[in-house]
Protein backbone atom coordinates (compact mmCIF):
# COMPACT_ATOMS: atom_id res chain seq x y z
CA UNK A 1 0.00 0.00 0.00
CA UNK A 2 1.34 3.29 -0.85
CA UNK A 3 0.34 6.66 1.12
CA UNK A 4 3.53 8.61 0.73
CA UNK A 5 7.10 9.00 -0.54
CA UNK A 6 9.25 6.36 1.64
CA UNK A 7 12.95 6.83 2.08
CA UNK A 8 15.13 3.76 2.21
CA UNK A 9 17.74 4.27 4.44
CA UNK A 10 20.83 3.28 3.78
CA UNK A 11 23.60 2.13 6.65
CA UNK A 12 27.35 2.56 6.08
CA UNK A 13 27.01 -1.31 5.82
CA UNK A 14 24.64 -1.28 3.23
CA UNK A 15 25.44 -2.72 -0.17
CA UNK A 16 23.50 -0.64 -2.99
CA UNK A 17 24.23 -1.12 -6.44
CA UNK A 18 21.86 1.71 -9.01
CA UNK A 19 22.27 0.12 -12.36
CA UNK A 20 20.43 2.25 -14.68
CA UNK A 21 20.25 5.85 -16.91
CA UNK A 22 19.84 9.27 -15.78
CA UNK A 23 18.27 10.36 -18.99
CA UNK A 24 14.27 10.27 -19.32
CA UNK A 25 14.51 7.49 -22.35
CA UNK A 26 17.05 5.16 -24.07
CA UNK A 27 17.07 2.83 -26.45
CA UNK A 28 18.51 -0.12 -24.55
CA UNK A 29 16.36 -3.16 -26.19
CA UNK A 30 18.11 -5.41 -28.54
CA UNK A 31 14.94 -6.29 -30.46
CA UNK A 32 13.88 -2.55 -30.72
CA UNK A 33 14.07 -1.66 -34.14
CA UNK A 34 11.88 1.57 -34.28
CA UNK A 35 12.15 5.10 -33.35
CA UNK A 36 10.20 5.69 -30.22
CA UNK A 37 11.70 6.72 -27.48
CA UNK A 38 12.29 3.75 -24.38
CA UNK A 39 13.89 3.19 -21.05
CA UNK A 40 14.91 0.01 -19.33
CA UNK A 41 15.99 0.29 -16.19
CA UNK A 42 16.95 -2.03 -13.04
CA UNK A 43 17.94 -0.86 -9.33
CA UNK A 44 18.97 -3.23 -7.04
CA UNK A 45 19.78 -2.16 -3.30
CA UNK A 46 21.00 -5.09 -0.33
CA UNK A 47 21.08 -4.83 3.41
CA UNK A 48 19.07 -1.57 3.32
CA UNK A 49 16.39 -0.15 6.09
CA UNK A 50 12.92 -0.58 4.36
CA UNK A 51 11.03 1.59 6.97
CA UNK A 52 7.24 1.14 6.98
CA UNK A 53 4.52 3.25 7.28
CA UNK A 54 3.64 2.23 10.33
CA UNK A 55 4.07 -1.00 12.89
CA UNK A 56 1.93 -3.90 12.48
CA UNK A 57 -0.33 -4.15 16.20
CA UNK A 58 -1.24 -6.94 17.70
CA UNK A 59 -5.07 -7.50 17.82
CA UNK A 60 -4.99 -5.85 14.00
CA UNK A 61 -4.59 -7.35 11.26
CA UNK A 62 -5.57 -11.45 11.76
CA UNK A 63 -2.40 -10.68 14.17
CA UNK A 64 -2.75 -11.77 17.98
CA UNK A 65 -2.39 -8.87 20.84
CA UNK A 66 0.18 -11.18 22.25
CA UNK A 67 2.86 -10.17 19.45
CA UNK A 68 2.90 -6.20 20.56
CA UNK A 69 4.22 -4.59 17.60
CA UNK A 70 5.91 -6.15 14.30
CA UNK A 71 8.28 -3.48 13.07
CA UNK A 72 11.18 -3.95 10.09
CA UNK A 73 14.93 -5.06 11.56
CA UNK A 74 17.73 -1.98 10.31
CA UNK A 75 19.59 -2.89 7.45
CA UNK A 76 17.60 -6.26 6.66
CA UNK A 77 15.88 -5.91 3.33
CA UNK A 78 16.59 -5.90 -0.45
CA UNK A 79 14.90 -4.53 -2.96
CA UNK A 80 14.58 -5.20 -6.46
CA UNK A 81 13.10 -2.61 -9.05
CA UNK A 82 12.49 -2.63 -12.25
CA UNK A 83 11.03 0.25 -14.60
CA UNK A 84 10.66 0.02 -18.18
CA UNK A 85 9.20 3.12 -20.41
CA UNK A 86 7.89 3.18 -24.12
CA UNK A 87 6.02 5.57 -26.47
CA UNK A 88 3.37 4.02 -28.55
CA UNK A 89 2.61 5.58 -32.13
CA UNK A 90 -0.76 7.00 -31.18
CA UNK A 91 1.79 8.97 -28.56
CA UNK A 92 0.59 6.77 -25.17
CA UNK A 93 3.41 6.60 -22.96
CA UNK A 94 2.62 3.29 -21.07
CA UNK A 95 5.33 3.21 -18.45
CA UNK A 96 6.18 0.09 -16.47
CA UNK A 97 7.15 -0.80 -12.52
CA UNK A 98 7.85 -4.17 -10.68
CA UNK A 99 9.04 -4.09 -7.24
CA UNK A 100 10.12 -6.53 -4.83
CA UNK A 101 11.05 -5.73 -1.17
CA UNK A 102 12.05 -8.56 1.56
CA UNK A 103 13.53 -8.65 4.89
CA UNK A 104 13.18 -9.61 8.65
CA UNK A 105 11.14 -8.03 11.00
CA UNK A 106 10.79 -8.20 15.06
CA UNK A 107 7.60 -8.05 16.94
CA UNK A 108 7.72 -6.76 20.86
CA UNK A 109 8.99 -10.19 22.37
CA UNK A 110 11.63 -10.51 20.31
CA UNK A 111 10.30 -12.79 17.94
CA UNK A 112 11.41 -13.28 14.09
CA UNK A 113 9.69 -12.52 10.91
CA UNK A 114 10.12 -12.52 7.29
CA UNK A 115 8.36 -9.81 4.58
CA UNK A 116 7.81 -10.45 0.96
CA UNK A 117 6.56 -7.39 -0.90
CA UNK A 118 5.50 -7.29 -4.46
CA UNK A 119 4.14 -4.44 -6.49
CA UNK A 120 3.54 -3.84 -10.28
CA UNK A 121 1.96 -0.56 -11.33
CA UNK A 122 1.30 0.14 -15.00
CA UNK A 123 0.85 4.10 -16.10
CA UNK A 124 -0.65 4.88 -19.47
CA UNK A 125 -0.20 8.27 -20.13
CA UNK A 126 -2.06 10.15 -23.22
CA UNK A 127 -0.75 12.52 -25.65
CA UNK A 128 -1.44 15.89 -25.24
CA UNK A 129 -2.24 18.17 -22.49
CA UNK A 130 -4.10 17.82 -19.72
CA UNK A 131 -2.89 13.94 -19.44
CA UNK A 132 -4.88 11.29 -18.51
CA UNK A 133 -2.92 8.82 -16.36
CA UNK A 134 -5.03 5.06 -16.21
CA UNK A 135 -3.12 3.02 -13.81
CA UNK A 136 -3.51 -0.38 -12.72
CA UNK A 137 -1.62 -1.59 -9.50
CA UNK A 138 -1.71 -5.20 -7.97
CA UNK A 139 -0.06 -4.91 -4.54
CA UNK A 140 0.24 -7.98 -2.20
CA UNK A 141 2.58 -7.70 1.28
CA UNK A 142 2.67 -11.34 3.13
CA UNK A 143 4.36 -11.49 6.39
CA UNK A 144 5.33 -15.15 8.05
CA UNK A 145 7.11 -16.76 11.05
CA UNK A 146 6.29 -17.26 14.84
CA UNK A 147 3.45 -19.54 13.67
CA UNK A 148 1.63 -16.64 11.73
CA UNK A 149 1.02 -15.73 8.09
CA UNK A 150 -0.41 -12.32 7.15
CA UNK A 151 -1.57 -11.24 3.78
CA UNK A 152 -2.77 -8.28 2.81
CA UNK A 153 -3.04 -7.18 -1.76
CA UNK A 154 -5.19 -5.71 -4.06
CA UNK A 155 -6.02 -5.09 -7.50
CA UNK A 156 -7.20 -2.10 -8.15
CA UNK A 157 -7.77 0.33 -11.43
CA UNK A 158 -8.02 3.83 -11.37
CA UNK A 159 -7.56 7.13 -13.20
CA UNK A 160 -6.32 10.51 -13.00
CA UNK A 161 -5.55 14.12 -15.11
CA UNK A 162 -2.44 16.24 -14.45
CA UNK A 163 -2.66 19.57 -16.65
CA UNK A 164 1.28 19.16 -17.09
CA UNK A 165 1.94 15.27 -17.20
CA UNK A 166 3.82 12.94 -15.77
CA UNK A 167 8.16 12.86 -15.41
CA UNK A 168 9.24 9.61 -15.29
CA UNK A 169 11.20 9.51 -12.12
CA UNK A 170 14.39 7.31 -11.30
CA UNK A 171 14.83 8.33 -7.53
CA UNK A 172 16.03 4.72 -5.60
CA UNK A 173 13.66 6.40 -2.67
CA UNK A 174 10.28 6.92 -4.79
CA UNK A 175 7.79 4.67 -4.53
CA UNK A 176 6.88 5.03 -8.13
CA UNK A 177 8.64 6.30 -11.21
CA UNK A 178 6.19 8.84 -12.06
CA UNK A 179 5.56 12.11 -10.86
CA UNK A 180 3.34 13.28 -10.26
CA UNK A 181 1.51 10.52 -9.04
CA UNK A 182 -2.11 10.23 -7.12
CA UNK A 183 -3.20 7.16 -5.25
CA UNK A 184 -6.40 5.17 -5.51
CA UNK A 185 -8.01 6.29 -2.25
CA UNK A 186 -6.42 8.55 0.84
CA UNK A 187 -8.62 6.77 3.18
CA UNK A 188 -9.17 3.36 2.69
CA UNK A 189 -12.97 3.87 1.52
CA UNK A 190 -13.36 6.66 -0.83
CA UNK A 191 -11.99 7.80 -4.15
CA UNK A 192 -9.08 10.43 -3.57
CA UNK A 193 -9.25 13.77 -4.91
CA UNK A 194 -9.42 13.81 -9.02
CA UNK A 195 -9.29 10.21 -8.69
CA UNK A 196 -12.29 8.71 -11.16
CA UNK A 197 -13.00 5.28 -12.18
CA UNK A 198 -11.75 3.43 -9.49
CA UNK A 199 -12.56 -0.20 -9.65
CA UNK A 200 -11.33 -2.77 -6.70
CA UNK A 201 -10.82 -5.95 -8.75
CA UNK A 202 -9.86 -7.80 -5.97
CA UNK A 203 -9.15 -7.28 -2.58
CA UNK A 204 -7.61 -9.49 -0.09
CA UNK A 205 -7.31 -8.73 3.78
CA UNK A 206 -7.22 -4.96 4.88
CA UNK A 207 -4.19 -3.80 2.39
CA UNK A 208 -4.90 0.17 3.66
CA UNK A 209 -4.31 -0.76 7.33
CA UNK A 210 -2.19 -4.32 7.53
CA UNK A 211 -0.08 -3.12 4.33
CA UNK A 212 2.79 -0.98 5.87
CA UNK A 213 5.03 -0.80 2.84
Amino acid sequence: MKRRWSTLVAMAAATVVFVGLSSAFATSDPHHTDDSPRLDDVLRLENVTLPWVMPLKGGTCTLPASVGEINPVDNSGDRLRKVTSKVRADGTQVIVQDDLKTGKAKDSNGNAYHFIYTNRVVFRVSPGLPADVKVRMTDNFRLYGNRLHMIASFDWRWTYTLPDGVKVTLEPSADFPVEAFVFATADGVNPAPGVRHWRQLSTRGDPWNCDPL
